[in-house]
């Protein structure tokens, strides 16, 4: 049976009549479609002949023949135009040549051909600039037409590429996902801090809720932990069920990744707490050197492997509930900032563990109102001893050797504790051969209550200004973690305050003083982190480096509302120099405000007693001098340096 349109002809069968039924207008186009050169030729000779043999009057219907020439430089090209326009010439200097009377009125071939010349000249060039233009037009088009469909082509690229990365993001790190896409991610063995996550009870409570109800409490906690571990610079490797599995250190490589790992640590803890989960959590940290690169062949994470993995994951599995347990090498890269206790190798329900710390505290009392004896110094190490604390100890039965050396059961108590030192002290984790020493993180270090930095009195009197700052602690922590200068910010900023007291600012220019003390090392996580924590000199070009935190530390002002101009003087002035040598203004004397003459100094004592990669903390006289030292050379402004001076004494802080 035929197909419906086998009656149809086709629009390339010549044996078709044109006129054959409804057909014939499809086959007429195509022909002259194919033949329209041809066709042109055929109009221009069939106008010259009917111009040339029916018309009196030549030269009146010369211009007529522009009409068929231009149409064909518009149809046809440059190429067919001309050609056509010295076809038109050659014809009328043809018949020009025979009846020269009909084309000049003298009737001379002279002035015939040369009309026709003329004439043809401009028949031939307006062909040739039409057809240029036409072909140019053309040319535009097809350009147009083709960046047209590479922009379709890119935009669904872009679309395409945009899902990738929306399903990326979903399912990966961000930054993972972008380093991946770019191909800038590679196998690697790196020094990093690893955590592991796991939560207490949680496996019994999914055995008696249902699994909507499950679920929704355990979105709502990681809700809550995703952006601590994001804000300190953690990659989250893998969920398993209730437990995580994080990176800090990789993929982008930061020095202080201990330091951000067990900050992040504390403050999940201390967010769990807050959540009144039904749970609790436990965390593990270990540093050191870790295999990092994209595991798997067509199903592919970023990860790591190695022997600090298994350690880590080890170390949250003995880690009590609300605690954070870190090896070694994490405590050494911590110590200067956080408090932390050795975990001793015993149990932790002994009735014998409270006695003997009752005994020990008391025995601290003893030695705090009584001068140091060889005997009491005996005492304390052999309870600590017993507390299975033997570096501890073993301080103690050296300090009492240094009263006693003659002492016969003093030695052989501190050869005992030296001997049993790493039976008592180092656990052994299932899976490794030798015992390696467990710290517990109980929390960070405090310094503006440390009356090596800042005198008691002082401290209680001026504390309760950190209430008139409502920026979240973890906004300058995060920074600070980055910079190795934990509580920093804090110190600044209270100093900053108490000295403006006492130069009897007015309270409201004090408490923009105080935020603009908080605030003004904000800028410092867009410098390099290699050249914020080196521990020797600096080049020029790293010292630009580190000068362009100050105007991003205006920027991050801008970025969190902080719009008030005193506020943003403070920050962005609080490294001028009294004598103009300081940045970026290079401002001079009181040309500086106020602010910033009180942080700058706030900030110099701070950084001299904190400890930095460069140095470790001065002592507060030695840090007091530095501070006299910079006044003379004309750093700070001589009225605040002198009253921070005579504020730090231990007499003054308290009036």
């Amino acid at each position: 049976m035929a197909s419906a349109d086998s009656n149809v002809p086709s629009a390339d069968d010549a044996s078709v009549p044109l006129g054959l039924g409804g057909a014939w207008p499809l086959q007429l186009r195509n022909f002259i479609v194919r033949h329209l050169e041809g066709l042109f030729i055929v109009l221009v000779l069939g106008i010259v002949g009917a111009v040339f043999y029916l018309f009196p009057y030549k030269i009146a219907f010369l211009n007529f023949f522009y009409l068929p020439v231009l149409g064909a430089a518009f149809f046809l090209g440059k190429r067919q135009a001309v050609m056509g326009a010295v076809l038109c010439t050659l014809s009328g200097v043809l018949f020009a040549w025979y009846r020269p009377a009909e084309f000049a009125v003298q009737g001379t071939r002279i002035n015939a051909l040369l009309v026709l010349a003329t004439w043809g000249g401009f028949l031939i060039l307006a062909s040739a600039s039409i057809g240029s233009l036409q072909e140019r037009l053309a040319k535009g088009f097809e350009e147009t037409r083709q960046l047209y469909e590479e922009l379709k082509r890119s935009r669904v690229s872009e679309e395409m590429k945009e899902k990738v990365e929306k399903a990326l993001y979903a399912t990966m790190d961000p930054v993972v996902a972008k380093l991946a896409t770019e191909g800038k991610l590679r196998f690697e063995k790196r020094e990093i801090s690893i955590m592991f996550t796991d939560l207490t009870n949680f496996t019994t409570y999914s055995d008696n809720n249902r699994a909507d109800v499950v679920l929704e409490e355990l979105n709502r906690f990681l809700g809550q932990i995703e952006p601590i571990v994001a804000l300190f610079r953690g990659h989250i490797d893998k969920y398993m069920g209730d437990g995580i599995m994080v990176e800090f250190g990789a993929p982008v490589d930061y020095d202080r990744h201990a330091l951000l790992a067990v900050v992040a640590g504390l403050r999940m803890q201390g967010t769990v707490k807050k959540l009144n989960l039904p749970w609790r959590m436990r965390i593990g940290i270990a540093t050191g050197s870790t295999v990092v690169g994209m595991l798997g062949v067509r199903r592919q994470a970023y990860s790591a492997v190695g022997d600090r993995v298994n350690v880590a994951k080890r170390l949250e599995e003995i880690c009590e509930p609300t605690k954070v347990a870190i090896d070694e090498p994490t405590f050494r890269a911590v110590e200067p900032f956080v408090h932390a206790a050795k975990l001793r190798n015993m149990g932790y329900g002994r009735q014998t563990d409270q006695e003997l710390l009752e005994r020990m505290t008391a025995l601290e009392e003893r030695l705090s109102r009584e001068s140091e004896s060889a005997e009491l110094l005996y005492e304390l190490g052999k309870v600590n001893f017993e507390l299975h604390d033997a570096t501890t100890a073993i301080r103690y039965f050296e300090r009492a050797l240094a009263l006693d050396p003659q002492s016969t059961q003093i030695k052989l108590a501190y050869a005992d504790a030296n001997f049993k030192r790493d039976e008592y002290e180092k656990i052994q984790l299932k899976g490794k051969l030798q015992k390696i020493t467990i710290y517990e993180v109980t929390g960070l270090k405090d310094r503006w209550n440390d009356p090596a930095v800042i005198p008691a009195a002082m401290a209680s009197t001026y504390g309760h200004a950190l209430s008139h700052i409502e920026i979240p602690e973890d906004v300058v922590l995060a920074v600070e973690a980055l910079d190795g200068a934990i509580g920093h910010c804090k110190v600044v900023a209270l100093l900053s305050y108490a000295l403006a007291d006492r130069l009897k600012v007015n309270e409201e220019m004090k408490k923009t003083i105080l935020l603009a003390g908080y605030l003004q090392d904000l800028g410092k996580e867009a410098v390099p982190h290699n050249v914020l924590n080196r521990a020797g000199s600096l080049t020029d070009q790293e010292s630009k480096l580190v000068e362009k935190y100050v105007p991003e530390s205006v920027a991050a002002c801008r970025r969190m509302g902080y719009v008030d101009a005193h506020l943003l003087d403070i920050v962005g002035h609080h490294h001028e120099m009294w004598d103009g040598t300081g940045y970026p203004d290079g401002l001079k004397g009181e040309d500086i405000p106020l602010g910033a003459r009180i942080t700058a100094v706030a900030e110099a004592y701070s950084a001299l007693t904190s400890w930095r990669p460069y140095h470790e903390a001065w002592d507060m006289r030695v840090a007091i001098s530095e501070i006299r030292k910079g006044m003379e050379k004309g750093r700070y402004d001589p009225k605040v340096a002198t009253t921070l001076i005579e504020m730090l004494r231990p007499s003054a802080a308290s009036s």
